[in-house]
């Protein structure tokens, strides 16, 4: 379960270091062999275990091929999916079309998603930040599953 948000810096080559506290897990469930891909809503990246990944996969390789929006789908996060290894740093290569799409420049922002990390460019993440604070949770109709969610 990864939680939590860590600024971070990559190298110029690209390269992030994992913070420390995940590195353990990450080598654990996956032996540091980690898939990112493309947000598919946002100007960020999203980084996964290789089993969290494989389980994501199958079920979007699963969608109909003749629905656009599954064949839109399947462009971006299986198509943009790339095989990165953690050195024995605790670092990930981030291929450099990934930066791109993301923005990244200097310092990023690793977010925890329970499943997954988010990165982010630290000034995308703080401008969005700032922007969800203001919405709230009140852009649009209510998920049914957030309904009966107390926290």
């Amino acid at each position: 379960m990864f939680r939590g948000v860590n600024q971070v810096n990559l190298d110029s080559k690209g390269r992030m270091a994992m913070p420390t506290r995940y590195r353990e897990d990450l080598r654990a469930d996956s032996e540091g062999h980690l898939i990112v891909t493309v947000n598919i809503s946002e100007r960020a990246l999203w980084l996964y275990t290789l089993p969290e990944w494989e389980r994501i996969e199958a079920k979007v390789s699963s969608l109909p091929s003749f629905d656009k929006n599954a064949a839109r789908l399947k462009r971006f996060l299986l198509g943009h999916a790339t095989d990165v290894d953690m050195d024995a740093s605790g670092r990930l290569l981030l291929p450099a079309p990934l930066r791109e799409h993301a923005q990244l420049k200097k310092q990023v922002v690793l977010a925890g998603q329970g499943n997954k990390f988010e990165i982010w460019d630290e000034a995308n993440w703080t401008a969005q930040n700032e922007e969800w604070m203001e919405e709230g949770l009140n852009d649009g109709p209510m998920l049914i599953e957030l309904e009966s969610l107390s926290l």
